[in-house]
């Protein structure tokens, strides 16, 4: 499992070249995906637990129940990753009579979804090194929209994290761009395409993805 993980990490051409002469087996992209959904689980939990004490006073003795739906969606998060990846990589590959099977697109996301781990594991460790410098602006009246979303802004807006933010806008960057290179060789022969359509198949889906992440996180 590790040697094929790493060929697909730093030989993907010759990685999918093997493997698109066998049939799709989910055994280790599988894992891929549920390691990256475990961690993502885990980061959406510290978010929301670090969140928490903001509703001790509106929500009082709820703060475990939002950290463990925090996790909840980071984990459900991860798996759609993989399966909306899938489902784009192929519809826009069908613009270019892509071949090859669902199956194998899957098989191809997952495994280009490693680099993800390492973004979500360096992104935990800052979290819980800085976690004790993060303070929570209490929110006494939940249905005061404008009091709730002022509090939300000053929470991301304190220097911690702020710096956080922009760390994860790295990461996001960073190891995106090496999954979408992974996903190049993966799709290209996933679905026996041209070197130029294998390119546009990911590249558009990737980019709209980035495009929407920076955005979100409030860099620019």
């Amino acid at each position: 499992m590790a040697l094929k993980i790493i060929t697909a990490l730093f030989r993907p051409e010759e990685f999918f070249g093997e493997l698109s002469k066998e049939e799709a087996a989910f055994a280790v992209p599988f894992g891929i995906v549920i390691i990256y959904s475990i961690l993502s689980a885990v980061a959406g939990y510290q978010m929301a637990a670090l969140m928490a004490p903001m509703y001790d006073v509106a929500l009082e003795g709820y703060g475990g129940v939002i950290a463990i739906f925090g996790a909840i969606g980071g984990f459900v998060g991860g798996i759609m990753v993989w399966i909306v990846a899938a489902v784009l990589f192929y519809l826009v590959s069908m613009a270019f009579h892509g071949e090859g099977s669902m199956k194998k697109v899957l098989e191809a996301v997952g495994y280009g979804m490693a680099p993800l781990i390492a973004a979500a594991g360096i992104g935990i460790a800052y979290l819980a090194m800085v976690a004790d410098q993060v303070v929570a602006p209490v929110i006494r009246d939940i249905m005061d929209t404008t009091v709730a979303e002022e509090a939300v802004e000053a929470f991301m807006n304190q220097p911690v994290m702020a710096d956080f933010t922009l760390l994860q806008t790295f990461l996001s960057v960073v190891f995106m761009i090496w999954a979408a290179n992974i996903w190049y060789y993966g799709i290209r022969h996933a679905r026996k395409l041209k070197a130029r359509d294998a390119g546009i198949t990911v590249i558009i889906p990737v980019v709209l993805y980035l495009i929407i992440v920076i955005a979100s996180y409030g860099v620019f």
